[in-house]
């Protein structure tokens, strides 16, 4: 159902002139005004007991059944404004289009409204259509110049913006954020209608799939992807400014906080040899990012592999660091034999050829330690918890942080200069 959803003041009426899309408009209260340029079903009329007796009988006498008043407190305290807060949202359906007034009432009322409206798309999925402002101030009625009606529906879209943007940075989360961008872009009309607008589409078309990729990369663990994806975001973004400037305007000072974020995992070439240095130090970064957001899944896959390509890395078969099939598993092999070699217990190993270049490393016995410790925690994530005692989530992120202390002492180890 399409809703207005205005204030009445309660210094009585004064008949104004407004002007919209260069049309005028005339009414005791903008609500008169407004119900001749907006299509409605029902006009909500929030009201005070004041603002009942001296005003609402400019638009009672109007006739319109659509028209109704629902009882507001004053608004002296916060309890009121929840009253009224109460009183919007329950007269506000699922799915419903609503249009704001804001120009009567307190002046606290702009503030309420801008929280009506987030709050109302959010939890009821309602679509603003408009909050309307009839700016009474910009007039002068003495010498004809009629008061100018502001649309300013587009700052509620600020919160968005930045609810989206805060999802990207503090959790990975960068599908709302690549969604306003796709919604930003021009439609086939307006590209039919204007062929200039074609870099602006392609633009921001590019701003949201380097946002959606690298979201997805870190969200399934694919770290020499997210390095790429961090490359080439940066980039991505400061080409399209200039598109943000003209369809997305509030991301245009939020582009930094992104590019900061995630630029801390850009590398260009990280598969090639002379890269995996710095690659793993990324991967340790990855690592403590993925603890710090309470993504115990992601840091732990991605540390078990870090363990692996470490020693791939020190044993100098940096040119086999993706061979997985063969040689990363002899090397893991050399991990399990360790591993198993300091038990008090051991199990039946497979040999491997790496287990006489292992042995000799002086961080040897922590890396056995650690792997077996890894191996534990990883197995009791990947079954889920379907086992006969399995450990509580905030456990299993107590031993992910305890073990990652552990990685980065092994990285300062084994990643410097000199043993590369």
């Amino acid at each position: 159902m399409r809703k207005i959803i205005t204030f009445l003041g309660d210094r009585g009426a004064l008949q104004t002139t407004y002007i919209y899309k260069d049309n005028l408009y005339i009414g005791g209260v903008f609500a008169e005004a407004l119900r001749q340029f907006c299509e409605y079903d029902m006009m909500l009329v929030c009201v005070t007991e004041k603002a009942k007796e001296t005003t609402w009988s400019v638009l009672e006498q109007l006739g319109d059944s659509r028209i109704k008043p629902i009882d507001i407190p004053t608004g002296r305290t916060t309890d009121e404004m929840w009253q009224t807060f109460r009183v919007i949202t329950e007269n506000v359906d699922e799915g419903d289009s609503v249009v704001f007034d804001m120009t009567h009432g307190l002046r606290s009322l702009p503030f309420l409204v801008f929280l009506f409206a987030a709050y109302l798309k959010a939890a009821k999925n309602v679509t603003i259509k408009a909050i309307y402002y009839g700016a009474l101030e910009l007039g002068n009625s003495r010498n004809g110049v009629p008061a100018p009606v502001i649309d300013l529906s587009e700052f509620v879209e600020m919160l968005d913006w930045l609810t989206a943007t805060n999802s990207f940075v503090e959790i990975g989360d960068g599908q709302a954020l690549a969604s306003l961008l796709q919604k930003a872009v021009p439609s086939k009309e307006e590209l039919s209608n204007n062929p200039s607008t074609r870099p602006v589409r392609k633009q921001l078309e590019n701003a949201a799939k380097a946002i959606e990729t690298i979201s997805l990369a870190l969200s399934i663990t694919r770290p020499i992807e997210t390095m790429k994806s961090a490359t080439q975001l940066e980039e991505t973004l400061t080409q399209a400014t200039p598109s943000f400037e003209q369809r997305a305007k509030p991301f245009v000072l939020l582009v930094e906080r992104v590019v900061k974020e995630y630029g801390q995992f850009a590398l260009e070439n990280p598969s090639d040899e002379a890269a995996l240095a710095d690659n793993l130090r990324l991967q340790l970064q990855m690592i403590e990012w993925y603890i710090d957001r309470d993504k115990v899944v992601q840091a732990v896959t991605l540390a078990r592999e870090w363990l692996v390509s470490v020693l791939v890395l020190q044993f100098g078969l940096g040119n086999f660091m993706f061979d997985n099939k063969n040689l990363r598993k002899l090397v893991e092999n050399s991990l399990n034999n360790a591993s198993e070699k300091r038990k008090k217990n051991p199990c039946t190993t497979t040999p491997s050829i790496y287990d006489e270049q292992f042995e000799p490393l002086p961080q040897a016995d922590e890396l056995a330690k650690l792997w077996g410790q890894m191996t534990e925690l990883r197995n009791d994530i990947a079954h889920c918890g379907m086992n006969s005692n399995p450990q509580p989530a905030i456990r299993l992120k107590q031993r992910a942080v305890l073990l990652n202390d552990s990685l980065q002492k092994i990285g300062q180890a084994l990643l410097t200069d000199g043993n590369r």
